[in-house]
């Protein structure tokens, strides 16, 4: 869903910062929703965002989940792409046809770069993207003006969630793409699986999406973290399969790793003699390693290839923790940051399919 997470941040920014309408005209960008649907105009910020996606999307917290770095950064791609003044516009190549603009209605397009006026690369964002991000959360406040005329500034991130929230509960479940192999996985009725919501804003949204999808082959499950595993447990009695999807407690912002780690210790937790191994599939390294603190702090053991943790030296439950090789917002220097952690294996989407008989969170 990366191309559509892209969609809904440059919907939220120009929402939330009506100044950007003035950007994107300068830009000579036509609005971003019309008639005929999203302007080919903005295929160049899509495909950027996208490409930096292995940061806006990498993170525990709920604000990552929701989306609140890609709003940030789509805001600061526009700004940068104004104070090239034009320059890098309308440029062919494998990097200039994909992250400017194809054409450009600055009457300075041609003059010779100036030292400091070119855009950021792509390569420069996701280096040094913590301070950036910061640079840009205190630079763009929200700006309201009451009935009265008072114009008052305060911190944006809390009416980027509103604005997200409004905007997932509104989006059209045609426009949520999944991975061509999900349905083979999502659907399988002999498989326990279990999926993550990122944030409870987006569960319409999935459950229309997952309905599209996998149509009456699977029956869809809604429960939250702390009856996860008393769920699991009842489908696995009553061998009943249907797709069970978790969704995380907004009122306490619980992170990813926190609801891994309930249902993996509820299932530690069972006092029998069923031997249970829990692969934990997820496209965010960040949350991966966060698992890793209530693992324990003795080695994986090699399992058919894999690494596998022993949750408890008293049970039989095991998990092994997987980063998916084929996410868009997986970068290479993450797959080889997670090939050289002994906690870690890569998942690719044939290795996913195979594993799809015990449970996936």
């Amino acid at each position: 869903m990366s191309e559509f997470k892209s969609k809904i941040a440059i919907r939220a920014a120009l929402k939330i910062w009506p100044s950007l309408l003035s950007v994107v005209e300068e830009l000579g960008m036509k609005p971003f929703d019309n008639s005929d649907g999203i302007s080919d105009d903005y295929s160049w910020l899509i495909q950027k965002l996208g490409a930096l996606s292995s940061i806006t999307q990498q993170g525990d917290s709920p604000d990552v989940m929701l989306g609140v770095d890609e709003v940030l950064l789509t805001r600061l791609l526009l700004e940068e792409q104004l104070l090239d003044d034009g320059r890098s516009s309308g440029r062919g190549g494998k990097y200039g046809g994909k992250f400017h603009p194809g054409k450009s209605t600055s009457s300075s397009v041609g003059e010779k770069s100036k030292v400091g006026s070119r855009p950021l690369t792509v390569g420069e964002i996701y280096a040094n993207w913590a301070e950036l991000r910061y640079v840009t959360h205190n630079k763009y406040p929200f700006i309201k003006q009451s009935k009265g005329g008072k114009v008052t500034m305060s911190d944006p991130l809390p009416e980027i969630r509103r604005v997200l929230c409004a905007l997932y509960s509104q989006a059209d479940h045609e426009t949520a793409n999944w991975y061509p192999f999900a349905s083979d996985i999502l659907g399988n009725k002999n498989s326990n699986n279990v999926l993550l919501l990122g944030n409870e804003a987006s569960l319409d949204l999935v459950l229309s999406s997952l309905q599209q999808l996998l149509g009456d082959t699977m029956q869809l499950s809604v429960t939250d973290s702390t009856r996860a595993w008393k769920k699991i447990k009842q489908q696995q009695v009553e061998d009943e399969h249907s797709l069970l999807i978790v969704v995380p407690d907004t009122d306490t912002e619980e992170p990813q790793s926190d609801l891994i780690h309930r249902i993996i210790t509820s299932a530690a937790s069972e006092q029998d003699s069923v031997n249970r191994n829990i692969y934990v599939a997820h496209g965010s390294l960040d949350v991966l390693k966060k698992c890793k603190d209530f693992l324990g702090e003795d080695p994986p053991i090699l399992s058919n290839g894999l690494r596998k943790c022993i949750v408890a030296s008293d049970t039989k439950t095991s998990a092994t923790l997987f980063l998916p090789s084929w996410a868009k917002n997986v970068h290479p220097t993450q797959l080889n940051d997670a090939e050289m952690d002994p906690w870690l294996n890569i998942a690719s989407e044939e290795l996913l399919e195979e594993l799809t008989s015990a449970v996936i969170v």
